[in-house]
């Protein structure tokens, strides 16, 4: 009997103690629902998280609370973005790194550039359209891997890996970063991202206003063929799209793509623009999964939207199983793994080359023009 007391004893003890346990780890979050109740202004609610330090580690169940309480997306995003101390802070001599805009399980941090940065002078694939200085054409002996492209303009045109350009036998995306110079046709490297057709009325392609997401961008650069279609089924497949030829193309075009993606990109817009901004890096689940940074603010102004397009669509093909962004020490560390990569060359034309980057954790590129100025890195988490 008194075994059974003694036992009896411990585990209320023990149930105490977790109970405690429980209680504290969540009282910065009651601490947030009391204020809210209160109708303390959010602006007032978030000085006060940050001025005592305060962390969330927020579940579905307490996002619904907090919702239930009035918090706005953006207070919600506050919180799960942690407090706002680590941010920004420098990444290195060139680029620092400032606070996260969140929404759900996708955290994007704004990248500016620090130091003074060489005015672009490229024009987009789709500023090149629009100009109507540009021809993208199947090969008189079309062939799956390869496309024209020809630039009649006096500028530069710069069409990034992942770009899509829809017609011809069948829609296709650029494998790798290409500077197409003045007046020069160059035979430019693809990959199909449409496997049921090879057939059409023309021969000639347009800009499909759209870059890759992650998974399959990378696969363009560092994978098979058979990979890319991989990718591209899966993704379809995630986002329950369906296409008779299997195109990534039907993506772009799809109404509950667009509705599934409207609140990403709304929680999204105040957070990342200013001056000087040359990129993002996104994180999904709480890990660093991708990086695009560009040397010029100019030109990475013209090419966000599609970017960030791109990494909803990644936040909408992955199950949410973390709703925290992570801090600056991951940041740090998915940096330093590229510091130690091996690199190779990955593929040369005549105005850049494209280095490729490796290690156990990351694959990436590093675009470089003529005179070895790096003009983008793109790096992604195996």
């Amino acid at each position: 009997m008194v075994r059974k007391t003694g036992f009896v004893l411990s585990m209320l003890i023990v149930l105490c103690g977790m109970s405690c346990m429980v209680a504290a780890d969540s009282q910065p979050l009651n601490d947030v629902l009391s204020l809210l109740k209160a109708k303390v202004g959010e602006e007032v609610i978030k000085s006060h998280i940050t001025n005592k330090s305060m962390t969330f580690d927020l579940s579905t169940q307490d996002i619904l609370e907090l919702k239930k309480a009035g918090a706005s997306d953006d207070l919600v995003s506050f919180m799960m973005g942690g407090t706002s101390s680590e941010f920004p802070f420098d990444l290195n001599e060139d680029y620092s790194v400032h606070k996260p805009v969140v929404h759900e399980h996708l955290a994007i941090y704004p990248v500016f550039r620090k130091t003074a940065a060489t005015p672009s002078d490229y024009i987009t694939l789709d500023e090149a359209q629009h100009a109507k200085v540009i021809i993208i054409k199947e090969k008189e002996n079309a062939s799956v891997p390869t496309v024209l492209i020809k630039n009649k303009g006096i500028r530069s045109i710069y069409i990034m890996a992942g770009e899509i350009i829809i017609g011809g036998k069948q829609d296709r995306m650029v494998s790798f970063d290409i500077i197409i110079p003045p007046y020069k046709e160059v035979e430019v490297e693809v990959r199909c991202v449409e496997h049921g057709r090879w057939h059409g009325e023309t021969v000639v392609f347009k800009s499909g206003g759209a870059v890759g997401c992650k998974s399959v961008r990378s696969a363009l650069q560092f994978k098979e063929q058979q990979d890319v279609w991989a990718e591209v089924d899966r993704t379809c497949g995630e986002v329950a799209v369906e296409s008779g030829s299997g195109t990534y193309g039907a993506i772009l075009s799809s109404e509950n793509v667009e509705e599934q993606s409207a609140p990403f990109l709304k929680a999204m817009e105040s957070g990342l623009a200013g001056e000087n901004m040359v990129g993002m890096i996104m994180a999904l689940n709480g890990e660093v999964v991708c990086v695009d940074i560009f040397a010029a603010p100019s030109f990475f102004d013209k090419v966000k939207e599609k970017l960030l397009k791109a990494y909803v669509l990644d936040a909408l093909s992955t199950d949410p199983t973390v709703m925290r962004a992570p801090g600056r020490s991951k940041i740090i560390a998915f940096f330093d793994e590229v510091q130690n990569a091996q690199t190779e060359e990955l593929r040369r034309y005549t105005d850049n080359c494209n280095v490729e980057y490796e290690s156990d954790e990351i694959i990436g590129n590093e675009s470089r023009d003529k005179k070895g100025n790096v003009q983008h890195l793109n790096f992604y988490k195996k």
